[in-house]
């Protein structure tokens, strides 16, 4: 027998050999496996960290996105994908906030239209304070865009524009009104565009129709869609931006763009278990006429320490009423199918910067309201120089609750380390001094000092801070980050810093200089560790 088998041709065993290879090769294609291949999900955030009041669009075959900054420049992020769930920041509308404008760098509306892009912002007044909407525009929308200042101002408050293009090319643009109006209801007014984009046209009108028995609680972040003999509107109701908020998302329908809007009774997503106050989202259209709205929602463990993040759910529509639903429920989504076959979301991944070169420089976050510092790369080091008495500060957004920050920073006169950001009434921090190391929080404006520990003769000390869901931290120091000790800043393990969220703003997480140096202060790396 052994004689028989070995006796044959060589040829004989390729054969035998690729007959099985193709047998094992046609199993593992299976309709099960493929099936199983094309079901393949994504979680929710799609973009982590604070991304407010998200304006998506489809160009091609690409997505971009663009959120809310608050008091944070530069203002409004943009980011690209190809796939509606994996986003790379590319880009920024404004590297520093237009001369007329001051705070609140509020939902931004992205729209494209003959080969330029078109952002409609709020922002407020800096000569009056009064929240208005600007335009800009880009050719390119990596290249920063060019503003062309207030296009609608309308008595004490327009926020949260939105552009819709009709049918026939005519442009309209929807706002919020009477916000802060005494005596008066919010209302969602339009009116028509130029064919620029850049000026009204007309007389407004109003979308909010009490007319048809429309209740609702605030009316604001407006998208609208024309689909067979409707026209739609999803906005979203009730109190957006803390951990008491209840936001939930409407949808309103009329055959005329200027009359007779219907109200769907009930909302059509509102808040879960693990996601909380969803809303101000637009609705982008995929090539194969697929919808989905991008939104924002708050995590319900991080909640405003984190902020409001960029969330994804698919729309579908009831074919005999004409209304939409959420495809998963009317509850954000925690998990839910891939938009796209053969496609894998990204997991969370560790952020670090060993200042070898500038590239992430135009994404360092500072406030708004206070000189930018001055911060450049210089042999392999940042150095900040701080450009005002009070805390200087550059940051990111965490992207989760739970991270560690760590810093290697050379101390000098001035008290210079790490530590999280609302504003300059609401800080907290870890630095290091020519003499010591010291934890202080700002609250309300008031410094304290919680803890201190002399050092002094090191070239360069190790900083750190470990934050767990967002809010509670324990800082560390070290001449050798392989032995960390410990600062004890309360009697129990962690420091509770609930004061750090502020309403509708949540902390950004980086570098602090206090006070004004009379040197740059040099830093050699930083890194964000995620789930630890």
């Amino acid at each position: 027998m052994k004689q028989q088998i070995f006796s044959r041709p060589f040829s004989f065993y390729l054969q035998s050999l690729l007959l099985i290879t193709t047998l094992v090769a046609s199993a593992s294609c299976s309709p099960e496996t493929v099936k199983q291949e094309q079901q393949k999900t994504y979680s929710n955030p799609i973009i982590k960290g604070d991304f407010p009041d998200p304006s998506i669009i489809r160009l091609e075959d690409k997505f971009y996105a663009v959120g809310t900054t608050n008091d944070f420049a530069p203002n409004y992020p943009i980011y690209e994908s190809s796939d509606l769930v994996n986003w790379t920041r590319i880009a920024s509308v404004f590297s520093e906030p237009p001369a007329w404008a001051s705070e609140d760098f509020w939902a931004p509306e992205l729209f494209y239209k003959d080969g330029t892009f078109y952002v409609y912002y709020t922002t407020k007044r800096k000569d009056t304070g009064v929240a208005c909407i600007g335009v800009a525009t880009a050719e390119d929308i990596t290249e920063g865009f060019t503003d062309h200042g207030i296009i609608i101002e309308w008595g004490e408050e327009a926020i949260d524009a939105y552009v819709f293009q009709e049918e026939d090319d005519k442009l309209y643009i929807s706002w919020k009104a009477y916000g802060l109006t005494e005596g008066r209801d919010i209302e969602i007014l339009s009116s028509e565009l130029s064919e620029d984009g850049l000026a009204l046209v007309g007389e407004h009108w109003t979308l909010t129709d009490f007319s048809q028995g429309w209740t609702g609680d605030g009316d604001e972040g407006q998208s609208i869609v024309k689909r067979g003999d409707y026209y739609y509107m999803f906005y979203s109701i009730g109190g957006c931006c803390d951990n008491k908020c209840d936001y939930r998302v409407m949808v309103s329908r009329s055959k005329d763009l200027r009359d007779t809007w219907e109200q769907f009774p009930d909302p059509i997503l509102q808040g879960g278990k693990e996601w909380r106050c969803p809303g101000h989202g637009t609705l982008v259209q995929t090539a194969d006429n697929r919808d989905f709205y991008m939104y924002h929602s708050y995590n319900a463990t991080d909640f405003e320490y984190i902020g409001r993040q960029g969330m994804l759910d698919e729309i579908v529509w009831d074919e005999e009423t004409k209304w939409p639903y959420f495809k998963n429920g009317n509850t954000p989504s925690v998990e839910a199918l891939m938009p796209f076959q053969n496609t894998q979301q990204q997991e969370i991944t560790d952020w670090e910067d060993d200042f070898s070169s500038d590239k992430n420089l135009s994404f360092w976050e500072w406030d708004v309201k206070l000189p930018k510092p001055d911060a450049k790369i210089q042999n392999g080091e940042l150095l900040i120089s701080s450009t005002h008495e009070a805390v200087n500060f550059m940051g990111l957004r965490p992207k989760m609750g739970d991270y560690s920050m760590i810093t290697e920073v050379r101390p000098s006169q001035s008290q210079s380390g790490l530590g999280v950001y609302s504003n300059q009434q609401n800080s907290l921090g870890i630095t290091a001094s020519n003499s010591e190391i010291q934890i202080y929080k700002i609250e309300g404006g008031e410094k304290e000092v919680l803890a201190k520990e002399s050092m002094s003769g090191n070239d360069s000390v190790f900083l750190k801070y470990e934050a767990r869901d967002g809010r509670y931290y324990k800082f560390f120091w070290s001449v050798d980050p392989t032995d960390w000790k410990e600062i004890k800043v309360a009697s129990n393990a962690e420091f509770d810093a609930s004061f750090i969220a502020q309403w509708g703003f949540s902390p950004r997480a980086g570098l602090i200089v206090v006070g004004q140096s009379p040197e740059p202060v040099s830093y050699s790396f930083l890194n964000v560790i995620y789930g630890k």
